[in-house]
């Protein structure tokens, strides 16, 4: 009943119905005890991945190695083999939820068009949790915000684990590591998609941290696929749209095409030490 709900194609989701239209505390906290007792015996054995979308689903603000626009080859092959889970057998379909900075608003009009946004570019069933326009003003309020929706979430699917998805242009770093500290016990992965060219020593830094830094789609499918949370089958599935999206896009230029397809040839290359 609860991915029921907060899969709906408009704003009127799971967490707009609990922390935000029942506006008494005590009904609220009545309801979300209830949701956690009844979750104690209930153990799914998937994760509800929480992804962010500028920068990590399409090119949009610092990106500079894709045309502005461009949905991420092999972004949509990615969600999905996690939605499928390890053994490609979903107990539930529909447990992506995408965690932005854009700003909501009373009526939901924003976010419903975020929503909209995201069903063209090829993702039907998801859920949205938006910022505000203060926090707008900072990556630390961008993070603050975005972790308070992730606990948020948190209540209302105690029976769950996360992935979060991210990148490395707007704060998303920070909102990682906060999950981790909050929620490390329920957190299978922390990934984030590098836009800024992270130098090498910053990314193993992070990798210390269970942070993992990767360049392509087909790279993270690897990561995954590496801490058992996706298949093999997955990742050669995520290569396959990968290189259908490489051949779709029209570049800016002949160096901007270079760069993204080494950067692909390096992370094919890395298919190799995926299990059979």
């Amino acid at each position: 009943m609860k991915n029921t709900i907060n899969n709906r194609p408009d704003h009127h989701d799971l967490e707009e119905l609990i922390f935000s239209d029942i506006g008494d505390p005590e009904i609220r906290d009545v309801i979300v005890a209830h949701i956690e007792a009844e979750a104690r015996d209930v153990h799914p054995g998937e994760v509800k991945v929480l992804c962010d979308i500028d920068d990590t689903v399409a090119a949009a603000l610092h990106d500079r190695r894709f045309p502005r626009g461009t949905v991420y080859p092999g972004v949509l092959a990615v969600l999905d083999a996690l939605d499928r889970g390890p053994d490609d057998e979903a107990y539930s379909l529909g447990d992506l939820t995408f965690v932005t900075a854009r700003p909501g608003d009373l009526f939901g009009l924003i976010e419903n068009h975020t929503r909209a946004t995201l069903r063209r570019a090829g993702i039907k069933h998801h859920s949205v949790l938006t910022g505000t326009f203060a926090a707008l003003a900072s990556h630390d309020l961008m993070a603050a915000r975005k972790l308070n929706n992730i606990a948020h979430y948190r209540q209302l699917f105690p029976e769950y684990r996360m992935v979060f998805i991210g990148d490395s242009g707007q704060g998303d770093v920070t909102v990682g590591e906060l999950i981790q500290e909050r929620f490390g016990d329920v957190v299978d992965a922390v990934l984030i998609h590098d836009v800024v060219a992270t130098p090498p020593d910053v990314r193993a830094e992070r990798a210390a941290r269970g942070i993992v830094t990767f360049d392509t789609y087909l790279g993270a499918a690897v990561e995954l696929c590496a801490a058992g949370l996706v298949s093999a089958a997955a990742v050669t599935r995520v290569h396959d749209q990968s290189v259908e999206g490489l051949d779709a896009i029209t570049w800016d230029s002949p160096d901007q095409e270079r760069q993204a397809r080494a950067l692909f040839a390096a992370d094919t290359r890395r298919m190799h030490d995926v299990p059979a």
